[in-house]
């Protein structure tokens, strides 16, 4: 099953309307989402502090009308994670191995969730790096290549696992069974076919705002864990000298700009 970017609007809409009639319900705080709005203001694209509070009201709305249970999430990571590996070609001895597994097992500890992380490494070109429900974390050796530096990669680790931290992986979920009634007409194995995808597939200008979250989580837990803050913004700085910006991109798009992203963080450096 193809999903197409257009088929977004639809559900998303519905969303929107529904948690409006539910946005006095359980409020968070206005102090907090206009600090995180104004904050997006100043760094980001013109569109990232309104589609802040659009993903609040997206947010709660999916919390409340759908709910994941424990198996079904055990389910959908365990089909998840024999898709990718037979998809994908998976090493286990890549270039500093031994630093990259200690940054990695750093962050974990500091991160100090109920999920055991798990890393792996895809061998291929691409620069990417994407988490998966249950706790899979994937990094490319292009990726790895691409990187100047192990503060580098702890940013971009940590922000890995603030996805999950932060129940991205969920309620993208959550919006593919708002979409249709796939989930419950089909086997988990099928559903599994589109979540295994979801970064690239299932798009939409606010789900941006899941990167900027994950940005702020990844910049505290490597800070925490003692690596050097000044060096997290080069992997958009060298991004952003080949990145072509349209407000069709923008729109179309699953990130932000990574020249927004690196304003971002050094405003986060800065404060």
């Amino acid at each position: 099953m193809k999903i197409h970017k257009n088929i977004f609007w639809v559900p998303v809409f519905a969303i929107l309307c529904i948690a409006r009639l539910n946005s006095q319900v359980n409020q968070p705080s206005n102090q907090a989402q206009l600090s995180a709005s104004d904050g997006l203001m100043n760094c980001g694209h013109i569109l990232d502090g309104p589609a802040y509070y659009l993903k609040q009201l997206e947010n709660k709305s999916l919390d409340n009308m759908l709910k994941i249970t424990k198996e079904e999430k055990k389910q959908i990571g365990e089909v998840s994670y024999a898709q990718v590996h037979k998809k994908e070609k998976i090493i286990t001895e890549f270039q500093n191995k031994r630093d990259i597994l200690q940054t990695f097992a750093n962050l974990k500890k500091a991160a100090n969730g109920l999920v055991h992380f798990k890393l792996h490494v895809i061998d291929s070109e691409d620069i990417n790096a994407f988490t998966m429900i249950g706790g899979h974390i994937y990094l490319t050796t292009g990726l790895l290549t691409y990187v100047d530096s192990m503060d580098e990669l702890a940013f971009i680790l940590g922000h890995e696992i603030g996805h999950h931290e932060k129940f991205h992986l969920e309620r993208k979920i959550k919006k593919i069974m708002a979409a249709s009634a796939f989930f419950g007409t089909a086997g988990i194995e099928d559903f599994t076919k589109i979540a295994v995808d979801l970064n690239n597939k299932f798009s939409a200008p606010f789900d941006q705002i899941n990167e900027y979250e994950a940005d702020a989580y990844g910049f505290e837990l490597a800070k925490k864990t003692g690596y050097d803050i000044n060096r997290f913004t080069d992997f958009f700085k060298r991004l952003e000298k080949t990145e072509k910006r349209s407000m069709l991109i923008k729109l179309n798009s699953t990130h932000p700009f990574s020249s927004d992203r690196r304003k971002c963080l050094e405003n986060h450096i800065a404060n």
